[in-house]
């Protein structure tokens, strides 16, 4: 398989292309420019000598007589040039004078209007005009020929000016646009030797950005921005994986113990249906973050979530109700504030109720017995906004930027010792997926709400 063409041939290719078509189109132009100069200026001395021999004639009177006529004729064209291609006839055809001119052209009748013609003799070519004139009562045709030698020199020499500068000029403007794009795409060069030494080692490495306000400046900054999010994804991809593995190897370390003390010697079966328990306990926390990490894998992937119009007073109702065991068995007050008309709103009712139950249960674990936790339904122009709101000890100021990270747990007042933090990470991004974002206010002391907005 032949080579492609590297970016800078194409462009001097291209470029070549363009000044040959207009290098061409530029010396037809004056070709033909020159050419009708030229030629209109043969028939501007032609239609003088016409114009002088009308003259001739009639200062000579309308009374002369035809010798007289002849002779003034016969000096006239001796003594402009080529003469002797002039010819007069009246309207009988007659040649005036018949001895004095040799033109070998024949004249035609032709009305008063002048006719110009090309016409070759003996090798040479000629440019001839015919008209008409009235003189003395009488019709006269009169045929002026010149030669256009001289113009076709200067044709044949202009010819070959263009022919020897027209190359010139390409293979230089060649020459030149190699150069050019060389310069021109340097940067690109540049910017691929960079990109090519960035690995997964060394993402934090940035492509130099020159400050030339073109399209390479733009193609750099571009990059670096593209450089900076992956840079951000694999660090976020190596934490992610790091906190999986640490969460993950807790349960795991507990099985394994626990399973060494139960064989270490025979022991009761109530003994043994003890160590059974703990590890069904361990296995089902494992289970949790395994699910939890598939959740987040699919909401990273970008998968889409299917929505329709969902009454969202009767998810809440329902996550409500699901939840009413946990916070009695807290002694925690639990209700659901919704509005008697159908709240409406495009959503995807399963993954709501998920939603809704992760924020229940984060609130009902931070929230101590004797408190309230609240979960409404509000309709508005705009669409519908869902709240659950806590009255537990609240969220310190320096931990709201980072509820909602994977694995964070505030080890202050909102932490409970258990899950694994990624309830609310999963969270939003089920509100992502619906085009909105989860968002909370909190005071230490004043409890918490978390709110979303989706569209009606």
């Amino acid at each position: 398989m032949t080579a492609r063409m590297s970016i800078r041939l194409r462009l001097t290719l291209w470029y070549s292309t363009v000044l040959l078509a207009g290098l061409t189109l530029f010396g037809t132009g004056l070709w033909v420019a020159l050419k009708h100069r030229l030629m209109a200026q043969v028939d501007a001395r032609l239609e003088q000598r016409v114009d002088g021999l009308r003259t001739a004639l009639t200062i000579e009177g309308a009374q002369a007589g035809r010798d007289q006529l002849v002779e003034e004729l016969s000096e006239f064209v001796r003594e402009i040039p080529e003469g002797d291609l002039i010819q007069v006839r009246d309207a009988k055809g007659s040649l005036l004078p018949p001895s004095a001119v040799q033109s070998p052209f024949q004249l035609q009748p032709v009305g008063a209007g002048p006719v110009f013609v090309t016409a070759g003799w003996n090798g040479r070519t000629f440019r001839i005009l015919t008209t008409g004139f009235r003189y003395a009562g009488n019709n006269y045709q009169v045929l002026a020929a010149s030669s256009v030698e001289d113009t076709a020199i200067v044709m044949r020499d202009f010819r070959a000016l263009l022919l020897f500068m027209a190359p010139t000029v390409l293979l230089m403007a060649c020459f030149g646009g190699y150069w050019i794009s060389g310069r021109a795409l340097a940067p690109v060069d540049e910017i691929t030797r960079v990109a090519r030494s960035i690995s997964v080692q060394n993402l934090s490495k940035r492509l130099a950005v020159p400050q030339t306000g073109d399209e390479i400046q733009r193609m750099s900054e571009t990059w670096n921005e593209v450089l900076e999010r992956l840079d951000s994804a694999v660090k976020r991809i190596r934490q992610f994986t790091a906190d999986a593995s640490h969460e993950l190897r807790t349960p795991l370390a507990l099985i394994q113990a626990t399973a060494e003390l139960a064989l270490r010697r025979e022991r009761q079966p109530e003994e043994y249906r003890k160590w059974m328990r703990e590890i069904q306990t361990e296995a089902e926390r494992m289970t949790e973050l395994t699910e939890s990490l598939l959740a987040l894998a699919r909401a990273d992937s970008g998968a889409g979530m299917p929505v329709s119009r969902t009454d969202l007073t009767v998810v809440v109702r329902d996550a409500v109700r699901s939840s009413a065991a946990a916070a009695e068995s807290r002694g925690i007050a639990l209700r659901a504030d919704t509005p008697d008309a159908p709240a409406v709103a495009q959503a995807n009712e399963s993954a709501l109720r998920r939603l809704l139950l992760t924020l229940i249960d984060n609130a009902l674990k931070h929230t101590p017995s004797g408190g309230a936790v609240t979960v409404s339904a509000a309709s508005s122009g705009e669409g519908v906004t869902l709240a659950v709101r806590d009255t537990g000890e609240g969220i310190p100021a320096d931990a709201l930027p980072h509820v909602f990270e994977r694995f964070f747990r505030v080890d202050t007042a909102r932490s409970s010792g258990s899950g694994v933090g990624l309830g609310l990470s999963i969270a939003q991004a089920i509100a992502q997926a619906h085009g909105s974002n989860i968002v909370v206010e909190s005071e230490p002391g004043n409890g918490a709400r978390f709110e979303l907005r989706l569209r009606g």
